[in-house]
């Protein structure tokens, strides 16, 4: 097999828990993957990671399109709605970008953001069991491990890397081709807030005709104006900057406040809040 880079998009990212699932990577694949935490349950940041990882993987100037990628993404929403559509939590799906292979929670914004970026539109949808007697026909499993793997509340863990192994590997891995065209928007929200207090949002360009200087409004009742780079930003000054992460040309507004301002803190903003662009006044 040729040489993969791997990554591990997760929101199971304790240390006992993060060498656990490195560890059965490089297990399988002979390398040590790339380990992205995302905070408890959140969806949307795993999936401007997932958005993140893809560019650099396949987009980047002199990245080997020949060499196979490995992408694992967990990262499930829970609640009632979730229990009355699946019998043990959302399933999992994968799709291939070029060589790159993409094993991932199906549920909620992890795919989404890819979907709305015009990156993929369905996916091959897996259902444990039914997965885990394929595995046992073809000699990798015994009964007893599958019938674990069937019940068990570890599936990132017990089911995730190996059907992932078992995809790279051309195994008749069985699946459903499913559209991604139900699962939300993921459209205004906050997916990341880095180290300088900066707000990556899910927002790009054209989603609000940005133009350098121009004032745009936004919820929660903030007014920012648009500037090409940071450096570019008076002090104190709300702005909407095009940032350094996204997928081809297609790069994520970053909400932030010239001269190391932290606009995450200064605007109560966190993973998840809405900054959706609306007309209304601004009364900030």
């Amino acid at each position: 097999m040729p040489e993969v880079i791997g990554t591990i998009i997760t929101d199971c990212h304790d240390d006992p828990t993060r060498s656990r699932q490195e560890l059965r990577f490089t297990t399988l694949f002979g390398v040590k993957p790339t380990f992205v935490g995302v905070e408890s349950y959140s969806a949307i940041q795993a999936a401007g990671s997932l958005v993140d990882v893809l560019n650099v993987l396949t987009q980047f100037p002199l990245a080997d399109n020949n060499r196979e990628n490995i992408i694992l993404v967990n990262a499930a929403p829970r609640g009632e709605d979730i229990k009355e559509k699946w019998d043990n939590g959302t399933p999992f799906c994968y799709f291939r970008l070029g060589k790159t292979l993409v094993v991932s929670t199906y549920e909620g914004h992890c795919l989404a953001l890819a979907r709305d970026l015009g990156i993929v539109d369905e996916v091959e949808l897996l259902d444990i069991p039914t997965v885990t007697a394929a595995a046992v026909a073809w000699g990798d499993l015994t009964e007893a491990e599958a019938d674990k793997i069937n019940h068990t509340q570890f599936r990132s863990l017990e089911f995730l890397p190996l059907v992932a192994y078992w995809l790279w590997q051309g195994k008749p891995v069985p699946s459903q081709v499913h559209s991604l065209k139900d699962l939300p928007s993921s459209k205004g929200q906050v997916w990341h807030i880095d180290n300088f207090g900066n707000a990556k949002t899910t927002l790009v360009a054209d989603d609000v005709d940005f133009v350098a200087g121009k004032p745009i409004d936004l919820a929660p009742k903030v007014r920012a104006t648009c500037y090409n780079r940071l450096a570019d930003v008076p002090k104190g000054q709300l702005a909407l900057t095009i940032g350094s992460s996204g997928y081809g040309k297609h790069r994520f507004l970053e909400l932030a406040i010239g001269h190391r301002g932290r606009a995450a803190d200064e605007y109560e903003l966190s993973i998840g809040s809405l900054v959706q662009f609306v007309n209304s006044p601004v009364n900030r």
